[in-house]
């Protein structure tokens, strides 16, 4: 039952966080679409996201749930709690976002919809590159054949 929870808890903290630093930090962080460093600011946004994401998917992938697909299930739990709530949020954002300008505003659901885009690719992306061992001892093989496993990894 506690296994459960932990995925979708995650996706919960996961948009808390985030809310909580653009609630805080948005007006330093965020630039407005008119401006012309817009696109330098979005992309290393971007790219902080994806170093949080590929590191949050290998913890999940290779610490918390070692089977395969975990790491895609944190993503769609991610997207399925976040998407709703981030919407709830836009909705009233003079109480959430009260320290933001529209163009700010802009810049961030732009932000937020590649992160979401994100979120559902980069775990599944590293759900398949992360091998899996057969419970016999044996990896699997590209064409699908459990070969035997070298005597110095045993």
């Amino acid at each position: 039952m506690l296994k459960a929870l932990v995925l979708p808890g995650i996706g919960l903290a996961m948009w808390v966080v985030v809310t909580l630093f653009f609630m805080l930090f948005g007006d330093w962080v965020l630039v407005g679409t008119d401006d012309p460093h817009f696109g330098a600011s979005l992309f290393l946004l971007e790219a902080l996201t994806l170093f949080v994401l590929v590191g949050l998917s290998l913890i999940v992938r290779l610490r918390l749930f070692p089977q395969k697909g975990s790491a895609t299930r944190l993503g769609y739990w991610a997207a399925a709690i976040g998407l709703p709530l981030n919407a709830a949020a836009i909705w009233n954002r003079g109480l959430v976002f009260s320290d933001l300008d529209d163009g700010q505003l802009i810049a961030y659901t732009i932000w937020m919809t590649v992160a979401y885009a994100l979120t559902l690719l980069v775990p599944a992306a590293t759900d398949r590159l992360i091998r899996t061992r057969a419970r016999d001892g044996k990896e699997p093989s590209p064409n699908g054949q459990a070969e035997e496993e070298p005597a110095a990894l045993r």
